[in-house]
């Protein structure tokens, strides 16, 4: 089955999810951006049929059955019952909702109007994160116990990056950690603590999130102040896993006293693999991803909101 995309805005993150589509074969009918100009761009750069100086234009095109929503944070909510009202199957960028409420409330629209909806969240799908979920759960190095992760982009140049409401290393990477890791350790419960330094107009720019999910220990620091050291440990009780660029990662490492051993899986496009989740759910005629489902995505909008209340 090929789906036909439409995206809606030419976010630099688009190009990325763009190649995704490309390599796994589906169809990129049209792009929209609030600037016309841009659109025609990057369709010319793509050679992608149509472009559409509105994203409702994108809604109204019959050849497009499904749209990749990667605007700003705090529209995400609006496009995607604009695009759901039409009766359209919506793959939106993290985080799908700033508030919990709003985020069950498309997952129940979505269902009500027969479509698929699934927050994207590419670093669930990939082959390595497969691995470390299959070395978890058969205890291959023993129990998992702790977890430590760290990312950073310093210096983002988007305004809304640095808006309080909508932006920060919170609102823009507290997923990857949250999501993966719930995906993962599938921990009956979760306790979150955060401390974190903020901006002069009150948006967080460094954060440091603790976290035990069942009895699993985990830290993860963000930071969009500085650059540093970019990876994941996880650590068993006969060993551990170092995984360089966790959220886009292509290989790891197992360590076990004195022996490393690497696995690699080469790619050039990450989203390819949650790209391919996509189809096989609406091929399937599922309305909601068994991976990436509508509870993984709410419970992440909980937790966001108790860190941002804490820093």
């Amino acid at each position: 089955m090929q789906l036909h995309y439409g995206l809606i805005s030419c976010a630099s993150i688009t190009d990325r999810f763009l190649h995704g589509i490309l390599e796994n074969g589906d169809i990129i009918e049209a792009i929209a951006s609030r600037s016309l100009i841009k659109a025609q761009e990057k369709a010319k750069q793509y050679a992608i049929p149509k472009a559409y100086g509105s994203y409702e234009e994108i809604y109204l095109d019959p050849d497009v059955d499904i749209v990749y929503i990667s605007n700003n944070n705090a529209n995400h909510v609006k496009e995607i019952k604009k695009a759901l009202s039409y009766k359209k199957h919506v793959i939106c960028e993290k985080p799908i909702a700033l508030d919990p409420e709003d985020g069950k409330d498309l997952f129940y629209y979505a269902r009500k109007q027969g479509c698929f909806l699934m927050e994207a969240q590419k670093s669930l799908f990939l082959p390595v994160m497969q691995d470390i979920y299959h070395i978890i759960k058969t205890k291959q190095l023993g129990d998992l116990h702790q977890v430590s992760l760290s990312s950073s982009f310093p210096n983002p140049t988007a305004t809304w990056m640095h808006d309080p409401m909508q932006g920060g290393v919170v609102y823009g990477s507290a997923n990857y950690t949250i999501e993966l890791l719930d995906y993962l350790i599938e921990p009956n419960t979760i306790h979150v603590s955060a401390l974190g330094t903020k901006e002069e107009n009150g948006t967080c720019n460094r954060v440091s999130i603790s976290m035990i999910m069942d009895d699993v220990l985990i830290n993860s620091t963000i930071s969009m102040k500085g650059d540093t050291k970019k990876q994941a440990i996880f650590y068993f009780t006969n060993g551990y896993i170092e995984v360089p660029l966790y959220w886009r990662a292509r290989e790891y490492r197992i360590i076990q006293q004195d022996h490393i051993k690497r696995i690699i899986y080469p790619c050039r496009y990450e989203m390819k693999y949650e790209v391919l989740h996509i189809n096989e759910c609406i091929s399937k005629g599922l309305l909601e991803s068994p991976v990436m489902s509508a509870q993984r995505s709410t419970i992440c909008c909980q937790l966001v909101n108790q860190i941002i209340r804490q820093i």
